[in-house]
């Protein structure tokens, strides 16, 4: 079944949101529906329900990465994390699966130079995508609804000089974004709702205006870029690595929880199945 983390702990949002919560739990009890009702989920077609009967998906919407002024931007389309929910509260997934973490190679603004070239950065030669790669199971801090999540993945950095192998962090050594909610108790919350057939699973909850936000992770030097590693030098100087400090990662999204029985989703044509062509090729 895969690595185990349990995410309810000690924190008293939930009195905030109980009346949503209880309806919600009938999710995990809930009969199913036509096979299109998943399709209006995104990444729906990466969470193995038949394994732990629930599925928690959240789809970011937008959000920034950024190093000491080297931006990245992601758009919706670009990253779905889709994790399995056991009945005591862990979530699910492995190796395999991505370790929940499912992404598009994003587009880096300026390529190689910094600056875009004539002719599509000179017929994609000097053109860069970065794609964030799952290296461990995240971990839910508290309970569910506050959304402080430990990710640990790595960034893949796709150029035809480069290679096939070109990474910043590892499996040993992650890239870690500790996420924090950066929204639940303000002025402007989150906001739930319970949705339902035709249109989604029977009770499935989502959640909206999810805000979240990382800071000074530690990114270390690029790896694997070029025959024998020459071309890192190239990829540090470009990404400004490494870096300890005046990182950050800012995201919005949607989550759901839901129960798919054996429903299956249409997987979409624009991995990671958010319906959006994101921010490849932008």
């Amino acid at each position: 079944m895969g690595t185990r983390t349990t995410i309810f702990g000690r924190s008293t949002q939930r009195a905030a949101i109980a009346a949503v919560a209880v309806s919600a739990a009938a999710v995990l009890a809930a009969p199913t529906a036509s096979a299109s009702t998943l399709d209006n989920i995104p990444g729906a077609e990466f969470c193995d329900g038949t394994l732990t009967g629930s599925c928690v998906n959240v789809d970011v919407l937008s959000g920034m990465f950024n190093n000491n002024g080297f931006q990245l931007p992601l758009r919706q389309g670009d990253m779905v994390l889709s994790l399995g929910l056991t009945d005591d509260g862990a979530y699910v997934s492995d190796a395999e699966n991505g370790w929940g973490v499912h992404s598009k190679p994003v587009t880096v603004p300026g390529g190689v130079l910094g600056v875009d070239l004539p002719l599509n950065n000179l017929f994609g030669l000097a053109a860069v995508t970065a794609e964030v790669e799952g290296v461990g199971l995240p971990v839910m801090h508290d309970q569910i609804f506050d959304f402080n999540i430990d990710l640990p993945v790595r960034m893949k950095i796709n150029n035809p000089f480069l290679g096939d192998k070109c990474y910043i962090g590892s499996p040993d050594k992650p890239v870690t974004f500790e996420l924090r909610g950066v929204n639940p108790g303000t002025a402007n919350p989150p906001v739930y709702e319970v949705l339902g057939e035709p249109d989604y699973p029977a009770e499935t909850l989502k959640i909206s205006n999810v805000q979240a936000a990382a800071a000074d992770f530690a990114l270390p030097s690029a790896s694997g870029c070029g025959p024998f590693g020459v071309l890192n030098p190239i990829v540090n100087w470009r990404a400004k690595l490494p870096a300890t400090q005046n990182t950050s990662l800012t995201t919005e999204a949607e989550a759901y929880l839901f129960s798919p029985g054996d429903l299956v989703a249409t997987p979409s044509p624009e991995t990671p199945g958010a319906g959006s062509s994101g921010s490849s090729g932008s």
